[in-house]
């Protein structure tokens, strides 16, 4: 078993030579097969992480499609493309109450005994919710049009030039070594952009630089056995950042949930206000943290590191 996968990720190792459509390939394999590995944990919410996992290997391929979609055929990108979305809905719904449910457990421990046994109620009333979600998400996973996604676009993994965009010309720059530059300053740039709106920057705007962060930062992973040593120390400043704005939209995504809570006892609404009026403090140091850590992100070290390691494609 050991054998045969080493065999594999041979197989599917990214060259500098490929044309982009077949790295693409490659990367779709690997993602596939992280999404499928998830797929019997997300159905029984065992561990919470399973969703978290497939989620993430949907974003992945969404964000390569976004990266790389002009090499594949029109009508490729958009079949698939629709379908991960599908899938990503259906799991984000789950995975938004998961985060959710277990941040006001930890906040129900430190409340006194007499007030648990109404956070106790409010998370009962979210878990309800959560079970309908994942009987949606049952759904979706025991539909044709679920399994007809999956085994087409499992074809277009495992096909060499499957949906490709033909290349008419050899001079056109298709191989990885000529476009991954570019298309990797082109998200740095979309980050960096922000630079011109920070600090003072509403919760939507942070949001938004946060998309941008985790498309830059999966970009680079993606291709990462291919570039230089430097781009390992690059993601970890890119990883720093893209936690603390995920954590500041979590507390957004908290706040819009439980205020649309209805029908709440007084005792209950008393939790919940003192659950929130922690978030919020914590979100005063989480902005504070942002912007030490965006300043160390836009140092001169920090940005040679991302151009050195673009240095080995040649």
């Amino acid at each position: 078993m050991a054998a045969d996968g080493k065999k594999r990720k041979k197989k599917n190792a990214i060259l500098p030579t490929d044309p982009m459509a077949e790295a693409g390939r490659k990367l779709f394999a690997q993602q596939i097969r992280r999404m499928k590995s998830h797929e019997a944990g997300s159905r029984t919410g065992e561990d919470i992480e399973s969703v978290h996992q497939m989620r993430v290997a949907i974003r992945r391929m969404r964000s390569l499609f976004n990266l790389i979609g002009s090499h594949y055929r029109r009508k490729t990108v958009a079949k698939y493309e629709r379908g991960l979305r599908d899938i990503a809905r259906a799991l984000g719904a789950i995975r938004d109450l998961d985060v959710l449910i277990l941040d006001l457990q930890e906040f129900q421990a430190s409340l006194p005994p007499a007030s648990q046994p109404h956070m106790a109620q409010v998370v009962s009333v979210l878990d309800e919710r959560r079970k309908e979600c994942r009987a949606a998400l049952h759904q979706l996973f025991d539909s044709k049009r679920y399994a007809r996604f999956l085994r087409q676009f499992q074809r277009l993994a495992k096909g060499s030039g499957q949906g490709a965009r033909r290349v008419k010309r050899a001079e056109t720059p298709h191989q990885v070594r000529h476009v991954l530059p570019l298309l990797l300053h082109e998200r740095l740039a979309r980050v960096r952009s922000y630079d011109s709106v920070l600090p003072a920057a509403e919760d939507e705007i942070l949001h938004a630089l946060r998309v941008e962060y985790k498309q830059l930062r999966y970009a680079l992973e993606f291709f990462q056995p291919i570039l230089g040593s430097s781009a390992a120390r690059f993601l970890q400043q890119a990883k720093r950042m893209q936690d603390i704005l995920g954590r500041i939209n979590d507390i957004a995504v908290f706040s819009a949930y439980v205020s649309r809570l209805e029908g709440l006892t007084p005792e209950q609404t008393a939790v919940v206000d003192a659950y929130m009026a922690a978030r919020n403090e914590e979100l005063a140091g989480l902005r504070e943290q942002f912007n030490d850590a965006w300043l160390r992100f836009n140092n001169r070290r920090t940005q040679r590191q991302f151009s050195d390691s673009l240095l080995v494609l040649r």
